[in-house]
């Protein structure tokens, strides 16, 4: 068996999935309980339930833009924590801290952009025509915009986050590293959305596609980063060392989203 290269930064196979772990679970709850939940009681609705991805709210008595409003929120949740990752990329020192940026970023940058095309390809979603986009004059027009605007800002991420990589990565086989760093990323966000559906219970089978197709479909675009990454000068060459403490902690936390949000809480 070939060696890895000591100046792989994704050699620590565990802590790579702590780290996407850590940031998958933190994106999903955030979108749900602090961009919904916060929204909906803003707005004068009445929070019924919050799973891992879905938050239940009684809008009977808000306006229009109340609505709004609240379907917008999670979205804008992810919008805050991609532009927080790419802060924390740019200001870390430690070649740990660049890479959770980096996958902190391409996640939620993939959420967000991901989800305006699903809404508007499928009518399904927090920016559908029961959600951001109700009441619109021209739904067909708004969804034609809508999906103009997730593909571009989609590739757009892709795009940055293959920048990023390439000032984390280094030597030779940087688009090896690159895939590898990426299908792993892909793949554990998959996993823990599989588990969380599972865990809904009599529900899982409505609850597995969304999942799937948000953890799958919506971070689909990490598959191609590889074809992106070039060689710089300002690329780290410092090996990443394992955390038993991360990987305890991402853990924890995974069990805890599964456990607790996959049945969903009754508020």
């Amino acid at each position: 068996m070939t060696p890895q290269s000591s100046t792989d930064p994704c050699a620590p196979l565990a802590d790579v999935v702590a780290l996407a772990a850590l940031a998958w679970v933190a994106a999903a709850a955030l979108h749900e309980g602090m961009g919904h939940g916060l929204a909906c009681t803003a707005m004068g609705g009445d929070p019924t339930n919050w799973s891992t991805f879905h938050f239940g709210c009684n809008q009977e008595a808000m306006s229009l833009w109340g609505r709004r409003i609240v379907a917008g929120a999670g979205t804008a949740v992810n919008v805050t924590l991609a532009a927080l990752g790419w802060l924390v990329w740019r200001g870390s020192c430690s070649l740990r801290g660049r890479l959770a940026g980096w996958i902190v970023f391409a996640l939620n940058g993939l959420t967000t952009f991901g989800y305006l095309v699903f809404s508007a390809c499928f009518g399904i979603g927090d920016w559908n025509g029961r959600g951001v986009m109700a009441g619109v004059t021209d739904p067909v027009l708004a969804r034609f915009a809508l999906a103009g605007v997730g593909v571009a800002g989609y590739y757009a991420v892709v795009r940055v986050a293959a920048g990023m990589l390439s000032r984390v990565l280094n030597g030779a086989g940087m688009a090896a590293q690159a895939r590898r760093c990426a299908v792993i990323v892909w793949m554990t966000t998959g996993v823990i959305s599989l588990a969380a559906a599972l865990a809904s219970g009599s529900d899982w089978r409505s609850t597995i596609g969304a999942s799937i197709g948000v953890a799958l479909g919506g971070n689909a675009g990490l598959l191609s980063i590889g074809r992106f990454v070039k060689p710089t000068a300002a690329a780290s060459a410092t090996t990443l060392s394992p955390s038993w403490l991360l990987r305890v902690v991402a853990i924890l936390g995974t069990v805890a989203f599964v456990a607790i949000l996959g049945p969903g809480i009754a508020l």
